[in-house]
């Protein structure tokens, strides 16, 4: 399930049943401090959520960017930022599409169309986000995160929302497309000295090429060897029990 706070509408991340991806709600830390009371306008909130995240989908269907595009806007009425639309909405709907075109509700085509239309949209609220024009998305600093995906995972836009959700939390992330090998990672690693390294794995059967990964950065020293997180769909349906010298976070937003 999708858990948005109640009060001011930030996505707070995904809670079992995975397979679930209907919104419901809690409260942030920060809205947790400041006493608030739950009110009938709170619930009207959380309807309007659900009326965001079913509409998008259903302009999904009929490949209308034009109408996505006013979703969005509308969705700044409500106080949804475009951050929590991308990692709250657009990811779990890759999930469902990719769902769908596993129980055959979907063709290869359509399928292809969908995710396009993701791609679009990411597009488009990923523009509103670097206008704010965060310091940490610059690349020529030293990044604090790497992203990438496993090898054989060919669907990069997981990783784009993820580097775009971390940039809005402060922190410096930075996308690896194409993949590195081992040793220009290894070289990176080396000289960035960044805290984390995410992996995104679609598929029980990447695990061999995280596992080469995630042991080339376990000899690297100490003081330059950073912690190996792998999520992904394999990781979020438990498709992996483990991996070793890496992390398996199946929500993300635990970061």
């Amino acid at each position: 399930m999708l858990r948005w706070c109640s009060y001011c509408q930030h996505f707070l991340g995904e809670i079992p049943d995975y397979h679930t991806l209907s919104v419901t709600h809690g409260v942030c830390a920060d809205c947790e401090t400041e006493a608030f009371e739950f009110t009938e306008s709170d619930f009207k909130l959380a309807d309007s959520l659900r009326n965001i995240q079913h509409q998008l989908h259903e302009a999904g269907r009929r490949n209308d960017l034009r109408a996505a595009e006013r979703i969005i806007e509308n969705a700044a009425t409500v106080n949804i930022r475009p951050v929590d639309i991308l990692i709250g909405i657009i990811a779990p709907m890759l999930y469902r599409v990719g769902e769908e075109w596993k129980r055959g509700m979907l063709s290869v085509a359509e399928e292809h169309r969908f995710t396009s239309y993701c791609n679009d949209i990411f597009d488009s609220v990923a523009a509103q986000v670097r206008d704010k024009r965060y310091d940490c998305a610059d690349v020529s600093r030293d990044p604090e995160v790497l992203l990438m995906n496993a090898p054989g995972n060919k669907h990069t836009l997981a990783i784009r929302i993820l580097t775009v959700w971390l940039w809005n939390k402060g922190l410096r992330a930075r996308m690896l497309e194409p993949s590195p090998t081992l040793d220009e990672l290894s070289a990176l690693v080396v000289s960035a000295r960044p805290k984390l390294i995410l992996v995104s794995m679609a598929l029980a059967e990447q695990c061999v090429g995280v596992t080469t990964i995630a042991e080339r950065i376990a000899k690297l020293s100490v003081p330059c060897r950073p912690r190996v997180i792998v999520g992904g769909y394999a990781v979020k349906l438990g498709l992996v029990s483990a991996i070793y010298g890496a992390e398996l976070m199946g929500d993300i937003s635990l970061l």
